[in-house]
């Protein structure tokens, strides 16, 4: 038997691990600049565009 359980076809995550990637995010958010703050807005705002643009010629499958 593997060693690793698997709950509804995904790997659970450890709480410590969750606990501290959110740690590290908040971390690194909180040291962006200005500048660096709305390029990583714009990046998500382009990346969900593609996104919808991917749904929308994927026909809603």
């Amino acid at each position: 038997m593997s060693g690793t359980v698997h709950y509804n076809g995904q790997i659970p995550t450890d709480p410590a691990a969750v606990l501290l990637i959110l740690l590290a995010a908040v971390y690194a958010a909180g040291h962006l600049t200005p500048d660096q703050t709305a390029a990583l807005t714009a990046t998500g705002g382009l990346a969900e565009l593609v996104l919808s643009l991917l749904h929308l010629t994927r026909g809603n499958r």
